[in-house]
């Protein structure tokens, strides 16, 4: 027996014993010149006593580390039962504490024990060694007292005899060795499970796994190759070449740095470590761990570390350019760390038994991100109750067989995020397991899981890992009724699927499928079934409508075209088809519900029968220009969007869809709403912005449910007023509708109360007079002597209530400022009127950049329920009194840029509800003081204005102080407003200040921009606020941005960065714009960040770039390290981390890892001379603006289901889900943040270079708000309109799309880049100058222009309206132009409902193009225009511009699919031809003006437009022919209008535009071809035509000489005719055309054997040569070749009667086979023909001949046999 006395410690090794390697180009570190003193276990271990011992690496003296040790985490408390003794390890680096304790074990424990109360995973050595005896007792056990009673000691050191430190729990792990080897070999003894130990191939035994002792390396178990994911792609030569830096980490937080060959394995680099370290002791008794994230893993011997730090470096963005092979000297932990442990420490992993598993059975275990490397010893007598068991996110987990087995109620099972590359064998032991988990992972192979024999399973997770195929023993899944199969690498839809039978739900989203199978129905029972993602193309399977109970089909993205099939499925109820190729739909469902088919090309939908089922209908971004038939059939319709079509008008039966609550139809070219709209009393949500109706119907006020109406960008001049009768819904009598007097309307539940008549009109006493409203001019009333005179008066208590400024009072204004007129029961009828319409229910109404005026008002006052008002952008003039009273439950008014100088701002009562007021961009020259009394006011945006008054004169004039809550304060543009301390007098010494800002606590964003602010404090910016005092010029560019909060949000998370002179350089000018999630606690703290460092970090960065590297480069590692020391900020230690004070705060900027998970996105645009470079990570964008109308966009929005992004995002570890996020998590892939994300998530930018041109004119920045509710083309179209002033601009884009619906956060940044050399010039002129008189010279007149009124007679296109006013008509000698569509007529007959919608885009493109160009549009007829130019060289680029245009067009997928309008493609693979072809004509003459009198539009008239005419008629599609007159202009204009030295002004008020224009015509280039003399039609003489190409399309020359050598040919040649003397009456042109009938038949009969959905156009060219061939042609000859034509066509003839005898009589006998008939091969047709002849045959003999009158079945099928 051994004594309790304790044991002598071992002596400490010497101080200067060395632990990392020395820095001598293979490793940094110190390293010590003294020889190690020997260690216990040296002195024990015979021949390897001069070695040291491993447990010596945690001695470090204090000059061999690295890095100062840091505290780490705590160890867990560690096993059941009282811990043995330990003995001090000296200068130890344990976690936490810096001192490490190892236990010292006795051969005699008493108490609970377990096996691994051994700490030490594996054996200290590779192989048994032969114990020693020692030489001498006392060396050996240290100086002891030996005479201690008697009692001897001894140390054992037989490492190979456990008895007594590893106890023996039963059953689990029996140390019988028979006992394992029976348990192990169980019924067949040849069968070995390998984690239950066994012999391997030398006749050794090894271990359970869940010994967790290492194996011998001879074990195939424990050698594995490096898997392909942990290289990545193969090391390419010129990688291996090169040495690679990498830092290997202690656990206290020391590091080594060395560097070595790539391909270096584990294995040797911690040989490398132990050899440079002076360690005596064997390499195999370390280890090397990777940790990423919080997880960790144990590198095996043969990884790569240096690889596989390069490739997580490479998918974080780094390329070869940043040298990767140094970044490994910095401390990456961002991405991974490397860390360097004894093989028996294990303080990496979380072993601490909950407090939980004490008390309670631990049903459900969940192990999650614990770094495991085997089960807890504290489960296994837990085992037999768990029944569900989450073991995710242990990257180095092995899990024992015999756990699994002794789990024998395990049902749930969750193996993902480990990286596995293969399943643990032993989950096969869980027979009772119904659930398991194993996605994202990396597997790529099942056939060896042996998952067959959990035939229990009833859902089974697969999803995102990297499965090719599935074994095909996946079938004996008998009862698995859930299979997730997406994000894998399925090319073929697996063959054993449509044998499970009884699976319901599958999941195959995200995989390379291009086809179903044949027999996919038989899977009967599937009710839901996912397939987004993948590749197929066409149609579906005739089974497919086998599937009887699926419900739920979800087939988005991918390129089906046909979707006949799904409507026969009997049960479907949700059916999503976003963004397929389907063209046309026309069918019907039985029990849909849901359907969704945005963003396909559909030009036809109709649902031919009543479906009472269907609930919502998505049709949206479609190429629709009706679906009238549908209407009908469409009863219980709840929601129904039709945006971004091609619609011009809606049926009156949109009145029977009286159970719709939800209707879009925005963007489209609807022009009036029927009045049938107001029967729809469920409606609550109608949008219709974006359209060209001039009035909304009366009728619309019977929908008295509704709550929002947004009908902004119309043209409309007037809100509806209430209609004295409510609508009828179409078919019912009118008999029955109600009149005014004493109507009951519809049922409207509790409204609320609405003012009489006598409310709305009443005027208020004088007493009430109002002393608020904004005005100029001298005031009437004398001030008080307790006023202050401003520098613009405002009338004070008494003044008089209008406006000086103000228009004639209005009837409207009358109504509401006088006496109330009508009498008490005229208020009565009033009132019950207004009850029953939507003025009790509207809260939200938007009615922005239309045409309204002050009239208006006179209708809205009466809806009082309204919550937000938006009239921003119409003709508004003045607010009549009273009027903001009426809306007492207002809470948002936007009124921005309107012509408003006045505000009836007295109206607000204390208790008003108003919260956001935006009156920018009007004419406003002092705020009412009256503003203040909306106590809640939190956002006022009063900028653009011309704002100019004593903001200290209160209470007169309004000052910010006077509204404490404002959140959101705005008066920047305003250049004459000044605010400057006042000096008082000494009798008002004792009044309060109102020049600062300290009373605005809560104020997140303040806008001075251009304003002049002297002697006043400004309020500190935070990550919470920002203040912008900077001018409107970045630099000598014109700069203006736009933002706002959002109603969703009370803190700041976007911010902006301007640096006009960036690096101190004129030619130097950065923006940005840094997007965050703004947290419950305060604004974005990373947006902050981002904003704060990225200038000198991009500074550095660009002065570190060598010769060869570009700012590109700097850009891309500017964001790369930015993201890198963010990561590193946040996981700093509080009291470790430094102090980063704001620029301009005194608050420190403190990040926590709630910040970094929080992320951010950003855009940055660094402008060098004429040379654009744009980086962006998110979805922030921005484009550059052309002078032309087109743009060019600049950023890539970064989605994670796009097809690169996934791929990547895949290969890195995550995974996309269905609805397009990020883990399904994060809306974007690339961001700043986000760290437990990396490397998924990467920071590396999309970066585009640009050179500013002379076309290019403006840069739009905007967040993802901006662009996810407004379309570029617009942005570019609201942008020019007011181009002159980027600020006023930026407002603009802002209030449209906050009008459109956004309520979330927005802001945008323009900047002006036109004419940027004379700007860079001109600033050099004025260089030292004030940026206020700098801005004044800039453009003269450029900032002080008004918006341009809307003119109300113009064109009922609210997109016309936002262009340039078109060009007063020219007269004179003039250009004329003609064009016409090739081959309309054709395309109309067989294409017409795909031609409304692409002749809707032909007329768009062409007026728009008018518009930019200049052109004037004198008529249309058909799709033929006629316009005019007042230049020939505008009217060649028109011309130009509209043939470019036309390939671009989104044309519908029938137009593409006819002969004339396929794609075509050059030479140069250049496409040429695409979509509508559009010949053109230009003549250059003097015709006769004259205006039409119906039109009021000049006309043209005369030989001149006979000539322009006619030369259009010369030309082919997609031609361009012209006059000599024309070319003798455009050559006159070369030579009179040149550029150069020697060039002179040009000459007459054309003269720029003509320079300018030939500018553009000489960039773009153009060539010249000779079309020869051509006799015209009704012209006497031939005239000499040509025909210009731009450089671009110049591959068309080809295309028209080849049709002009036809053309000749047919012109010299004549038709064929019969021989002399024939007597036959039959014309050779009738048998010809005979035989293009028979062609056109056939591929009619082509259509349907191929199932295919167009009639493709038939091949008669050769019958154009036969026919135009000539000769003579003789009787017999055109005989038979008659006879044979009528055989054709008989034959076709008799093959679509069969199909429809077929069709017809399939509905008696086997209505599934219906849709075969109709299309499919003639063979299937014919077999069923005969099974129905076969029938009736039968029939007959069993009941003899049929009755010819009888009339069921039988008779119907008697009919094949008896025609």
């Amino acid at each position: 027996m051994y004594s309790s006395r304790s044991r002598a410690q071992s002596p400490a090794p010497s101080a200067n014993g060395g632990y990392w390697a020395p820095k001598n180009g293979s490793a940094d570190g110190q390293t010590s010149p003294g020889q190690p003193k020997k260690s216990l276990f040296g002195r024990l271990r015979g021949k390897h006593r001069d070695k040291e011992d491993p447990s010596d690496l945690k001695k470090l003296p204090p000059s061999s580390q690295s890095l100062q040790s840091r505290p780490s985490k705590p160890d867990f408390f560690r096993p059941d039962g009282p811990l043995p003794r330990v003995t001090e390890w000296r200068n130890g680096a344990g976690e936490g504490s810096g001192v490490s304790s190892r236990p010292e074990f006795s051969r005699h424990v008493t108490g609970p024990q377990t096996f691994n109360k051994f700490n030490n995973a594996f054996s200290l050595s590779k192989k048994p060694r032969a114990v020693k005896p020692p030489d001498d007792l006392d060396e050996a056990i240290g100086p002891l007292d030996t005479h201690d009673g008697g009692t001897m000691y001894h140390l054992d050191t037989n490492l190979n005899d456990m008895d007594g430190i590893l106890s023996k729990p039963k059953p689990l792990t029996p140390m019988d060795a028979a006992a394992i080897m029976q348990e192990a070999v169980g019924p067949d003894p040849t069968v070995l499970p390998p984690n239950l130990g066994g012999t391997n191939g030398n006749g050794a035994w090894n271990a359970p796994v869940s010994w967790a002792v290492r194996r011998e390396e001879t074990d195939e178990h424990a050698i594995q190759t490096a898997a392909p994911d942990d290289l990545g792609s193969p090391p390419r030569d010129n990688e291996k070449l090169n040495s690679y830096c990498i830092r290997v980490f202690r656990p206290d937080g020391t590091f080594a740095t060395l560097q070595m060959p790539l391909l270096t394995s584990a294995h040797e680099l911690v040989g490398q470590i132990v050899k440079k370290s002076y360690i005596q002791a064997d390499p195999a008794n370390f280890k090397l761990i990777m940790k990423k994230h919080d997880g960790h893993r144990v590198l095996r011997d043969n990884e790569r570390p240096l690889l596989i730090q390069k490739r997580l470096l490479e998918q974080v963005g780094y390329i070869e350019r940043d040298k990767i092979e140094d970044i490994g000297r910095e401390d990456n932990s961002y991405l991974c760390r490397f860390l360097f442990y004894a093989d028996n420490d294990k303080s990496f992993e979380i072993t601490a038994q909950p407090e939980s598993f004490r008390t309670q059975k631990p049903i459900h275990v969940d192990l999650t991100g614990r770094s495991l490397t085997t089960i807890p010893v504290y489960l296994y007598p837990k085992a037999p109750d768990i029944i569900a068991l989450n073991l995710s996110k242990n990257l180095s987990l092995q899990v024992p067989t015999d756990f699994i087995r002794a789990c024998d109620q395990l049902r749930d099972i969750k193996f993902n995020n480990n990286e596995a590359r293969a399943l643990p064998i032993s989950f096969t032991s869980a027979v009772k397991l119904t659930y398991l988990d194993v996605s994202n992972n990396r597997l790529e192979d099942l056939e060896k899981a042996g998952l067959s024999k959990l035939n229990r399973l009833l859902k089974l997770n697969l999803a995102n890992n990297k499965l090719q195929s599935l074994p095909m023993d996946f079938k004996m899944f008998t009862q698995l009724r859930t299979l997730n199969i997406s994000s894998n690498s399925l090319e073929q839809f697996p063959a054993f699927l449509p044998t499970m039978e009884n699976l319901v739900d599958l999941d195959l989203s995200f995989n390379t499928i291009k086809q179903f199978p044949d027999n996919i129905g038989n899977m009967t029972n599937l009710e839901r079934f996912v397939i987004t993602n993948n590749q197929l193309t066409g149609s579906f399977p005739t089974s497919f409508k086998d599937l009887r109970s699926l419900r739920e089909l979800d087939i988005k993205y991918n390129s089906i075209s046909n979707i006949d099939v799904i409507a026969q499925l009997p049960k479907l109820e949700i059916l999503s088809a976003t963004r397929n190729d389907i063209s046309q739909f026309s069918g019907t469902f039985e029990r849909i519900r849901s359907i969704k088919l945005n963003l396909n090309p559909i030009t036809k939908f109709e649902i031919k029968s009543p479906v009472p089922t269907l609930k919502a209908l998505n049709l949206s971004n479609a190429q629709l220009a009706s679906i009238d038939e549908s209407f009908n059939n469409m009863p219980s319709l709840e929601r129904l969007e039709l945006d971004n079509n091609y619609f011009v008008s809606l049926p009156a039966q949109l009145g029977n869809l009286a159970r719709l609550e939800y209707f879009s139809i925005a963007h489209n070219s609807v022009g009036e709403l029927p009045v049938e709209i107001g029967c729809l009393h469920d409606l609550r949500r109608l949008d219709i912005r974006g359209n060209n109706m001039r009035k909304l119907p009366n009728e619309i006020w019977w929908a008295n449910k509704l709550e929002y109406l947004n009908a902004s960008s119309n043209v409309l001049d007037n809100f509806p007023k209430l209609s004295s009768r409510a609508p009828q819904p179409p078919g019912e009598a009118n008999n029955n509708s109600n009149t005014i007097n004493g109507r009951v309307g519809p049922p409207t539940g509790g409204l609320s109360h609405v003012p009489s008549a006598e409310e709305l009109n009443d005027s208020r006493r004088p007493s009430q007079a109002s002393s608020s409203l904004l005005s100029v001019g001298p005031s009437p009333v004398p001030g008080g002597g307790d006023r202050k005179p401003s520098m613009v008066s405002v009338y004070g208590k008494g003044g008089r209530k209008t406006s000086v400024i103000s228009r004639a009072t209005t009837s409207s204004s009358l109504t509401l400022a006088s006496p109330a007129t009508s009498s008490r029961k005229d208020s009565s009828v009033l009132a019950q009127r207004l009850t029953n319409t939507f003025a009790g229910s509207l809260r939200y109404l938007s009615l922005a950049d239309n045409q309204l005026d002050d009239e208006c008002f006179e209708q809205l006052v009466m809806l009082e329920n309204l919550r937000v008002l938006n009239l921003s952008y119409n003709d508004l003039n003045d607010m009549p009194q009273r009027s903001i009273k009426c809306w007492p439950q207002l809470l948002e008014l936007y009124l921005s840029g309107n012509e408003l100088a006045s505000l009836p701002a007295d109206e607000l009562e204390d208790y008003s509800m108003l919260q956001t007021l935006h009156i920018n961009g009007n004419k406003f020259t002092n705020l009412p003081a009256d503003i203040s009394r909306a106590k809640k006011l939190t956002v006022l945006d009063c900028g653009s204005n011309s704002l100019k008054y004593n903001i200290a004169n209160v209470p007169y004039d309004w000052n910010w102080n006077l509204n404490p809550t404002l959140r959101y304060l705005n008066l920047s543009g305003n250049r004459r407003l000044e605010i400057k301390q006042s000096y008082p007098t000494t009798a008002a010494q004792n009044r309060e200040q109102y020049t600062d800002f300290s009373r605005l606590i809560n104020l997140r964003v303040l806008g001075l921009m251009d304003v002049t602010v002297l002697g006043c404090t400004l309020p500190d910016q935070n990550e919470d606020r920002r203040v912008r005092t900077s001018g409107s010029l970045a630099g000598y560019m014109p700069y203006g941005m736009a933002d706002t909060l959002g109603s969703k949000s009370e803190h700041l998370s976007t911010i902006d960065l301007v640096v006009p002179r960036f690096n101190s350089n004129d030619s130097e000018t950065l923006l940005g714009l840094f997007d965050g999630q703004p947290l419950s606690s305060g604004g974005s703290k990373i947006a902050k960040y981002l904003q704060e460092n990225f200038g000198h970090l991009f500074t550095s960065e660009l002065k570190a770039l060598t010769s060869s590297e570009t700012p590109e480069d700097a850009l891309r590692r500017s964001f790369l390290t930015l993201n890198k020391e963010l990561i590193a900020a946040g996981n700093q230690h509080t009291e470790d981390r430094s102090v980063m004070a704001h620029r301009g705060s005194t608050a420190p900027l403190v990040l926590s890892r709630e910040d970094l998970n929080s992320g951010g996105v950003a855009t940055i645009v660094y402008i060098q001379n004429q040379d654009l470079y744009v980086a962006n990570v998110g979805d922030i964008q921005a484009m550059m603006i052309h002078t032309d109308t087109k743009y060019t966009m600049l950023t890539k929005k970064h989605d994670p289901a796009d097809a690169h992004e996934r791929a990547r995002i895949r290969e890195a570890g995550g995974w996309v889900s269905r609805n397009g996020r990020l883990n399904d998590l994060l809306e974007v892939s690339r961001a700043f943040g986000y760290m437990d994300m990396l490397p998924a998530v990467q920071s590396a930018p999309h970066i585009h270079r640009h050179v500013i041109g002379e076309a290019d004119e403006t840069v739009l920045i905007a967040t993802k708000e901006v662009w996810d509710i407004m379309t570029p083309e617009l942005l570019v179209d609201v942008t020019r309109s007011v181009r002159s002033d980027p600020m006023r601009a930026a407002q603009k884009v802002r209030d449209l799309a906050m009008a459109y619906g956004c309520s979330s956060k927005i802001m945008v940044q323009i900047l002006s880049v036109a004419k940027l050399k004379e700007r860079r010039e001109r600033s050099r002129l004025h260089r030292g100058q004030s940026m206020s008189v700098f801005a004044s010279l800039q453009d003269e007149g450029h900032y002080g222009l008004r918006k341009n009124k809307k003119v109300k007679d113009g064109p009922l296109d609210s997109v016309l309206g936002r262009l340039d006013a078109e060009v007063a008509a020219p007269v004179g000698t003039i250009a004329i132009v003609f064009t016409d569509i090739k081959n309309s007529t054709q395309l109309w007959e067989r294409f017409p409902l795909a031609m409304r919608s692409a002749i809707r885009m032909h007329n768009e493109l062409m007026r728009r193009q008018l518009r930019t160009v200049g052109g004037f549009e004198v008529k249309t007829e058909g799709d033929a225009f006629m316009v005019s130019f007042p230049t020939a060289t505008s009217a060649l680029l028109w011309c130009f511009a509209v043939q470019s245009a036309l390939l671009q067009v989104d044309w519908p997928g029938e137009i593409l699919t006819s002969a004339n309008c396929q794609t075509v493609k050059d030479r140069d693979n250049n496409v040429i031809f695409r979509g509508l072809s559009v010949r053109m004509g230009i003549h250059w003459g003097e015709p006769l003006a004259e205006p039409d009198p119906v039109t009021r539009r000049m006309d043209y008239y005369g030989p001149m437009v006979n000539k322009a005419s006619r030369i259009s008629a010369c030309a082919d599609g997609g031609q361009i022919a012209v006059s000599s007159d024309f070319i003798a202009e455009i050559q006159r204009c070369l030579e009179s209008y040149q550029e150069g030295p020697d060039a002179q002004e040009p000459e007459g008020p054309e003269g720029p535009a003509i320079r300018s224009e030939l500018r553009k015509l000489s960039g773009e280039g153009f060539e010249v071809k000779d079309m020869g003399e051509k006799k015209l039609k009704g012209l006497e003489n031939p005239e000499l035509i040509y025909s210009l190409y731009p450089h671009s399309l110049s591959g068309r020359i080809e295309t028209h000489n080849q049709h002009e050598r036809e053309q000749v040919t047919k012109s010299k040649s004549e038709p064929a005719i019969l021989s002399p003397g024939s007597s036959l009456a039959i014309s050779p042109r009738h048998v010809f055309d005979l035989w293009q009938t028979a062609l056109r038949l056939e591929m009619l009969c082509s259509m349907f054997e191929d199932n295919s959905t167009a009639v493709k156009q038939p091949e008669t060219t050769l019958v154009s040569k036969m026919k135009e061939a000539g000769g003579e042609i003789t009787e017999d000859f055109l005989i038979s070749f008659m006879e044979h034509q009528v055989s054709r066509i008989e034959s076709c003839v008799a093959s679509l009667t069969v199909r429809h005898l077929a069709m017809k009589h399939t509905d008696n006998f086997h209505p599934e086979n219906k849709q075969i008939l109709s299309r499919g091969p003639i063979a299937d047709v014919l077999s069923s023909v005969a099974d129905q002849l076969r029938l009736v045959s039968r029939y007959k003999e069993k009941y003899g001949e049929l009755d010819p009158e009888d009339s069921g079945p039988s008779a119907s099928a008697s009919s094949f046999a008896d025609p």
